[in-house]
Formats: C-alpha cells, sequence, structure tokens
C-alpha cells in the first residue's frame, strides 16, 4: 500500500510540475537603416546568383537583412512590406549551422527553435546546403500568403543587391522534413526558401 501511494505522488508531481524548454534568444543589432546603393542601382544589380563563399555573416548584416524583408518600420507595427488588410501571416526562420531560428521582427529578435542544421533539407544542389544562412518563409499556403512571401524575398534581394551579398530564392526543398523540424502543425508550411551569402572573390 505504501508502494502505491508512493507511486501515485510521484504521478501526481510529475503531471504537475512545469517542463521548461530551453530555448535560446539572439538579440540582434538596431538595423541600420541607412546606407547602401540608391534604389535605381540596386534594381540594376539584382539577380539570382547560385554562389556563396563560406564565411558567416556578420550579426549586422543579419539584422539589417531581416529588417529589409520583414521588419517594422512604423510605431503602429506595420512591416516593410505591404499585407493584405494587414494580416502579417508569415514566418520567417533563418537556418544556418547553429540550428535554425524564428525572427521577431517586433522585438528584433532570433529565437532558436532547434539546434540541428536543418540546410541538409534545402534540396540536392550543394550550394544551398553551404549558403551560410538561408531564409524560410512559413505560412498557410495560400495567394495571399504567396504575394507576401514574394514581398519579402524582394525586399531581401535588394537588400542584397545595395551591399553587395549573392541570394537565390528557391521552391526546391524537402517540404516535410523542413516542416517536421520546425514543428509545423495543420496547413502552416515552408513556401519558399531564399539562399544568401557573401560573393566567392
Amino acid at each position: 500500500m505504501k508502494k502505491l501511494l508512493l507511486s501515485l505522488f510521484g504521478v501526481f508531481f510529475a503531471m504537475s510540475t512545469p517542463v521548461f524548454a530551453q530555448s535560446l534568444t539572439e538579440q540582434l543589432p538596431v538595423p541600420n537603416m541607412a546606407g547602401g546603393k540608391p534604389l535605381m542601382e540596386a534594381l540594376k544589380d539584382r539577380k539570382a546568383t547560385r554562389d556563396f563563399a563560406d564565411k558567416a555573416l556578420d550579426p549586422q548584416v543579419i539584422s539589417d537583412m531581416l529588417w529589409a524583408g520583414y521588419g517594422v518600420n512604423r510605431d503602429d507595427g506595420k512591416r516593410t512590406i505591404p499585407t493584405a488588410q494587414n494580416r502579417q501571416n508569415i514566418d520567417v526562420y533563418l537556418l544556418r549551422s547553429d540550428g535554425a531560428w524564428l525572427y521577431d521582427g517586433k522585438n528584433n529578435t532570433l529565437k532558436q527553435v532547434t539546434t540541428d542544421d536543418l540546410r541538409s533539407m534545402l534540396g540536392g544542389q550543394e550550394f544551398a546546403r553551404k549558403a551560410p544562412v538561408t531564409l524560410l518563409f512559413v505560412a498557410e499556403n495560400s495567394i495571399v500568403s504567396g504575394l507576401h512571401a514574394g514581398s519579402i524575398y524582394q525586399n531581401v534581394g535588394l537588400y542584397c543587391a545595395s551591399v553587395g551579398l549573392n541570394n537565390v530564392v528557391r521552391l526546391s526543398h524537402d517540404t516535410q522534413a523542413l516542416n517536421k523540424a520546425l514543428g509545423l502543425s495543420g496547413n502552416i508550411s515552408v513556401l519558399a526558401s531564399q539562399s544568401i551569402g557573401y560573393p566567392n572573390l
């Protein structure tokens, strides 16, 4: 009887004790909203390039790039892209060698969702698996989501052209594996990816 009571107490204690998941949050530098090439020059230089140097992106570059793509640029919380009825329904994840990170534009942070290097799930093209950073655009699969994702990756592409980074947008990746690794459920899925890095000199 005593063993049974101890057993029941252990079950109750386990059920009532909260489980704390360890998560790492990286505070990004304040985005630099000045500099870079003028818009018309950036448009002239915007292109897809599938070649990346084996060099990590500087934290300031990551902050500026994410802000350009989907950052908050007004006091009312609206973004650098237009969204239908202000439906900010896209999540942007950043993949690099130290795992996958979710971008929080309102707080200008990255929150680590896994320490696994998911770049191996980016399809059969080796350059995508080796690019130092890949962004994933995640939402429910709809026309509106596609428009929003397109606006983000165009902003990122223009930023890259402005500061001399290479980038390419891709639809070729292991969607199911990425969805599972990121803990996505329901109709939320990876819609597209964008690999970014310094050029090989």
